[in-house]
């Protein structure tokens, strides 16, 4: 290719196709783990909301008490029960929801100092 033809190609911006190329692979690779991640988001935001259900319906439980946030499959329950009771029944019962990978029981006793 001579100078000519080499600034013409420059110009018109054909020496950076195989970039262009590879932005759209990425601009492509990216999209799908967008699409991934709001999949990912939409499965916890189920699981958060059966999770909170279940505890809703223990009639010795104060559900408005405990808090539970979903990541990736694995819930952490947060917050304050009256008795240990309470708190290893609130595990137990997000164990059994669908969807459930792990749980993690970070729930305080109501009047414990320093956790």
């Amino acid at each position: 290719m001579n100078l000519k033809a080499a600034l013409i190609a420059a110009t018109l911006g054909l020496t950076g196709l195989p970039f262009a190329t590879m932005a759209d692979s990425t601009i492509g690779a990216t999209a799908k783990e967008a699409k991934t991640d709001i999949q990912r988001s939409a499965t916890d935001a189920s699981v958060t909301t059966k999770v909170k259900a279940a505890l809703i319906r223990e009639k010795d439980l104060s559900a408005m008490d405990v808090n539970v946030e979903t990541q990736n499959g694995t819930v952490q329950l947060s917050g304050f029960v009256d008795t240990k009771d309470q708190q290893s029944r609130a595990e137990k019962v997000a164990k059994s929801v669908s969807g459930v990978k792990e749980v993690k029981n970070d729930l305080r006793l109501k009047g414990s100092i320093g956790g």
